[in-house]
């Protein structure tokens, strides 16, 4: 939800969980981080271990060092007079620096070296292991001759299993009297660490000699971290967040990057749609339990329980008025039968009691308790969306229908479909003889508009947040920015959206879709 953006006079989405490389903050954890790779890579160190908890901020960590190798850019400014080994580093860049990177831990160790020699632009002459290693070799001395550093980064690397951990051993044998030929980075989750103290691949161990645990952030840097973040964005959180809601986001978000983006992003969302320009503590309390961040729907309820409260207090106090008044004007006495017959009022209004009549909830809480709510973004009219009905048959589910109709399935085309069918509470179980609408792929269907005219692109459609994240890291967007939508799919199924916006006009965002077309980018035109 990017809506609060012109509101509150940003230039750009300040708490966007993306990983984006302007965004990073150097806490002093994060900076000492980035010295340790950097540390690694240019002393040829072979083995580097990074490791943080969920969403302290290591892909972001990842993306900043390949772009600081890219632009020769040293991270050792700033960590002078410090007591570390890093710190007495002479700081010059080192050798040209060519990085490959995998986005994820689970793959084999054929696959990952079949991926290193493609990603390098070398010909696969064999799947065979041992023509591959001997492939790299060749090319890995011929790249120390010309000064170039290769180096191998493997993110989320906590899913790694033992036996690829075990054949990485492999990789770090190729070397010369001098210096290691290929260097290695590990980041994941602290229970890496405890895989790799398994037995049975203990010689990697003594390999790694760069070892670094990224601390959250102090309450004092999370201070730092939101005001930088909203620095870029053009502001500060003088002008957006009260000291008090400040100070419960330091607390509630632990020194997470991750929870503290959530916590403000959903502040702004709901302040936004309560109109305040700057958010208190109360509004920072109602969002606290959310995990991620908030769709339209689920902000609008919050908004309305906000506004019933309000009322609620301010009809409390008239009535309290009355009272007092009514005390005043006719005597105590008949203050007292004011005072037993709100109390009667209150309990035949008690649920439970015997004369309970049921109140039917306002309609923006109904359809936020029924499965398979529609999405945020508001379509264009169905007459622009050329629709195909069919009826479904015996053991029919949705992805079933996208494969018959679209010759593929994923869960990008489940979701336009379900989008269009939102009685469907069970994206795998469809009734017998029930008509399902099927939409065609068309840039009236991927496009959305909001009731103020704010265009967005629904690029593609994931199960969870990593996916979508790393989805968005692959992608390189030329017009406008990307967001995570989540969509509530069933009270225990949530789906997230990668939405590219927001565009001022229509034709922008067709631009932008065309654009995403061609480059075979869209998940709703591309195999999976």
């Amino acid at each position: 939800m990017t809506d609060y953006t012109k509101f509150y006079g940003f230039t750009i989405n300040p708490f966007n969980i993306s990983t984006d490389p302007k965004f990073f903050f150097s806490s002093e954890s994060h900076k000492e981080a980035l010295a340790a790779m950097w540390y690694g890579i240019h002393e040829r160190k072979g083995f580097v271990l990074i490791l943080g908890e969920e969403g302290i901020g290591k892909t972001t960590l990842i993306h900043t060092i390949i772009t600081m190798c890219h632009l020769r850019q040293s991270p050792f400014l700033g960590l002078i007079g410090k007591n570390t080994v890093i710190s007495q580093m002479h700081q010059k860049v080192g050798d040209k620096v060519k990085i490959v990177l995998f986005h994820r831990g689970h793959v084999t160790f054929e696959k990952l070296l079949r991926e290193i020699l493609v990603k390098l632009k070398l010909p696969l002459r064999s799947e065979i292991k041992g023509t591959m290693m001997h492939d790299l070799y060749h090319y890995l001395i011929h790249s120390l001759t010309l000064g170039e550093n290769v180096v191998v980064i493997i993110d989320e690397a906590h899913d790694i299993s033992l036996e690829a951990i075990e054949e990485l051993r492999l990789l770090s044998n190729l070397e010369t009297s001098k210096s290691k030929l290929l260097q290695i980075i590990l980041v994941g989750k602290p229970e890496l660490n405890t895989k790799l103290r398994a037995e049975v691949i203990r010689q990697i161990r003594q390999r790694i000699v760069v070892n670094y645990h990224i601390s959250p952030l102090t309450q004092e840097e999370s201070r730092h971290y939101i005001n930088h973040r909203l620095y870029i964005a053009g502001s500060s959180s003088a002008h957006v967040f009260t000291d008090n809601a400040l100070a419960l986001i330091c607390r509630y978000g632990k020194g997470v990057p991750r929870e503290i983006n959530i916590l403000c992003s959903n502040a702004l969302a709901l302040g936004f749609n309560l109109s305040q320009k700057n958010i208190s503590a109360s509004i920072v309390k109602k969002v606290r339990k959310e995990n991620e961040m908030l769709t339209e729907e689920r902000v609008h309820a919050l908004t309305l329980g906000i506004k019933r409260n309000l009322f609620r207090k301010i009809s409390y106090a008239f009535l309290v008025l009355a009272v007092l008044a009514a005390g005043i004007f006719f005597g105590k006495d008949s203050l007292r039968y004011f005072i037993d017959a709100q109390k009667t009022s209150t309990m035949r209004e008690k649920p439970g009691t015997k004369n309970e009549v049921a109140t039917p909830l306002p309609a923006p809480f109904q359809k936020i308790q029924t499965p398979g709510v529609r999405p945020s973004a508001v379509s264009h009219p169905e007459s622009e969306i050329i629709i195909k009905t069919i009826e479904a048959k015996r053991g029919t589910s949705l992805s079933s229908i996208a494969l018959n109709h679209y010759q593929e399935t994923n869960l990008t085309l489940v979701d336009h479909i379900l989008e269009l069918n939102p009685e469907i509470t069970n994206p795998e179980l469809i009734l017998v003889n029930q008509k399902i609408k099927i939409p065609e792929m068309n840039s009236s269907l991927l496009i959305k508009q909001s009731s103020s005219g704010i265009c967005k692109v629904h690029l593609g459609t994931f199960a969870t947040m990593k996916e979508a994240v790393r989805y968005m890291d692959e992608i390189n967007l030329e017009r406008g920015n990307l967001e995570v939508v989540p969509r509530k799919v069933t009270p225990g199924q949530t789906w997230y959206r990668v939405m590219a916006g927001p565009f001022a006009e229509r034709d922008e965002a067709l631009k932008a879709f065309e654009d995403m077309k061609q480059r075979g980018l869209l998940r709703s035109f591309q195999r999976p």
